[in-house]
This record gives C-alpha cells, sequence and structure tokens, in this order.
C-alpha cells in the first residue's frame, strides 16, 4: 500500500469515519487498561486457571480490535500517530512538499498542519494553508 495524500476538504471529508475508528479505539485501550488493573486468583489451582484462560481470551480479543481499527484507519491513508490519545496525521502537499493535516480527537474538525519533520508541537493553524493558496 502506498502513500495517499490528501486535499484539506478530502481529510475533512472521511473525518466522521476516522472518529468514529479513534473512539473504537481509544475505547478498546481503556478495556484494555481495566483487564490489567486488577487480577482475580482463587485457592483452587482448576479455577485459578480456568480464570486465567477466560482472561487471556477477552486480553487477546482486545488486542484483536485494537489492530483491527488501526489497520481500518491505516487502509484509509490515516497515519496513527499516538492511539493512546487519539492523534493521526493525514499526508498532504503544500508548495511542492509533504505536510501532515493533523487531527487529535475529539476535535470537530482538522484546525492544524505540521511538517514531516515536526512534531505535535509545531502545529500550525490551517487557515495558513488558506491564505496562502
Amino acid at each position: 500500500m502506498q502513500k495517499k495524500y490528501f486535499s484539506l476538504e478530502e481529510a475533512q471529508a472521511i473525518l466522521p469515519d476516522v472518529k468514529k475508528l479513534l473512539s473504537k479505539l481509544l475505547d478498546v485501550q481503556k478495556r484494555m487498561k481495566l483487564r490489567n488493573a486488577f487480577e482475580v486468583r482463587y485457592d483452587d489451582a482448576f479455577f485459578d486457571a480456568r480464570n486465567l484462560t477466560k482472561k487471556s481470551m477477552e486480553v487477546h480479543k482486545d488486542a484483536y480490535e485494537f489492530f483491527q481499527m488501526m489497520d481500518a484507519l491505516m487502509e484509509a491513508g490515516v497515519f496513527v500517530k499516538d492511539p493512546a490519545i487519539g492523534l493521526v496525521d493525514f499526508y498532504s502537499k503544500f508548495d511542492g512538499k509533504e505536510i501532515f493535516l493533523c487531527y487529535k480527537y475529539p476535535e470537530d474538525m482538522i484546525l492544524y498542519w505540521h511538517g514531516i519533520d515536526e512534531g505535535y508541537a509545531e502545529r500550525k493553524g490551517v487557515e495558513l494553508l488558506k491564505a496562502k493558496i
């Protein structure tokens, strides 16, 4: 699969679907943290082994769902930068150079962009892109 380049309008158009996937991605991460937050132990070895098997099945199911959401986002051309906070980038081009259109869940729209070698701290408002067009 190759990188997909988005105009600001194209990225905004798929944002509702991206937001749904990011919401599910964040939910499954919460479940994974909760499952790891506590451990139930039994005095009986059989019940303990059974509980461990059940918990392992749930953990693997959550991990599978997590990677399904990651794959669906990447298949759409979205670069997942930090799944823990719902931070994604969309490849774009401006003045002949690659840039990222930057989105953080649950913002209503894409408001920022930054250079490929820059990060979240260097985000600039998309109005700068519009002003130069």
